[in-house]
């Protein structure tokens, strides 16, 4: 071949190298979905956001854990997207993770809040008067990392599904009067992250799907209730990298519950599409962002179709990935700087204007930004 049409090659290679390459990256600069954040102080090392309505006035309420402050704060929101000063509850040593549901049956949300350094689960109730009060420590062992409510044995009290950083599954039983029992002990390994409940597989009892966090797993664990309590040994599903946190939602729009999990040090998210009958497919793993890891599901785009939003740890941004509404995802996503080392992110409509709002909770800057949808993309 003649040295210049091996030029010629070499040059027609580069450029169709550059257009892969630019093909694979963000073409065209973000929509601009968010108005600009509010911010509000937290306490010391804010490790989750949760929003709930906590006081029943139909308006979601903010709820942060504070791991390095030993505190809760919570803002109670006023429905037009902003939310009062913080009121700061105090807990045990390094709050981790927390969970809210009514516990005593007065129609008053409560909460359960792991105790990372205690070993321990605080159980605060609500009270009338938008305040908590302390009920009890349920001890359930060394370094509880997540917190999941639901109704196991079907007889209409919550109960609570504890993961504990090696191992372990606890089983916390309600009484009903917002205390538990400690019941059942599973083995879980190895290193079960978040949790999620549903039932997967259509017979009425309450299940609970989890992460693993373990270097080189490759897959989730499915735990099929029994309807009394007690729940049969984990199903294995394959797929995922090292994952962290794993939420459920319907994203196909079939009916049926599938699992969305991410993996911050993989920089991935998996799909699993659920058939009703505890069987998951797993789609093609999809690039993140450099550390994703809570997620929200909702529609951000205004077309009808479940997105996703998650929290790109390492990133300082939150990603937007639009949907088509059968499970896969439109690229290129879109992309938004929230700070350094935004740490968890929860979604709700703040200000009652119809579309899904997000706040996020800045680990080092001890701010929580609360981002308000400023209109949808058609």
């Amino acid at each position: 071949m003649k040295k210049s049409a091996r030029l010629e090659i070499k040059i027609l290679v580069s450029l169709l190298g550059a257009l892969l390459l630019a093909g694979c990256g963000q073409s065209q600069p973000s929509p601009d979905l968010f108005a600009l954040p509010v911010s509000y102080m937290v306490g010391k090392k804010p490790e989750v956001v949760l929003a709930r309505d906590m006081n029943n006035d139909e308006f979601p309420d903010l709820l942060v854990v504070n791991s390095a402050g030993n505190s809760l704060s919570f803002l109670e929101g006023l429905g037009d997207g902003t939310f009062k000063n913080p009121q700061t509850i105090e807990t045990g040593r390094e709050p981790f993770a927390l969970d809210v549901a009514d516990f005593n049956g007065d129609h008053i949300p409560d909460i359960a809040l792991c105790n990372y350094g205690d070993g321990n689960v605080s159980i605060i109730l609500g009270q009338k008067d938008g305040l908590f009060k302390l009920k009890t420590d349920v001890k359930v062992g060394r370094l509880p990392i997540a917190v999941k409510a639901g109704d196991f044995n079907n007889d209409e009290k919550i109960d609570l599904a504890v993961t504990l950083r090696f191992n372990q599954l606890m089983i916390l039983l309600g009484v009903g009067d917002g205390t538990f029992k400690l019941a059942e002990a599973y083995q879980a390994g190895p290193t079960p992250a978040y949790i999620t409940i549903d039932d997967y597989n259509s017979d009425g009892n309450q299940d609970i799907a989890m992460a693993l966090n373990a270097d080189k797993v490759r897959h989730i664990k499915l735990f099929l209730g029994n309807g009394d309590g007690t729940f049969l040994p984990p199903k294995k599903i394959t797929g995922g990298n090292q994952s962290s946190y794993i939420i459920h939602h319907d994203m196909n729009l079939d009916g049926k519950t599938d699992l969305i999990a991410s993996s911050p040090m993989k920089d991935s998210l998996s799909i699993y599409i659920g058939d009703g009958k505890a069987n998951f497919t797993k789609l093609e793993d999809f690039a993140g962002e450099k550390g994703p890891h809570n997620i929200v599901v909702g529609d951000f785009t205004g077309d009808k179709v479940p997105d996703i939003v998650v929290c790109n740890r390492r990133g300082g941004s939150i990603s937007v990935i639009p949907g088509r509404g059968d499970g896969t995802f439109i690229y290129p996503h879109f992309n938004y700087v929230v700070g350094s080392q935004p740490r968890s992110i929860a979604g709700a409509d703040f200000n009652h204007d119809g579309m899904m709002d997000i706040a996020v909770v800045l680990y080092q800057k001890q701010i929580l930004e609360v981002f308000l949808s400023k209109s949808h993309v058609r």
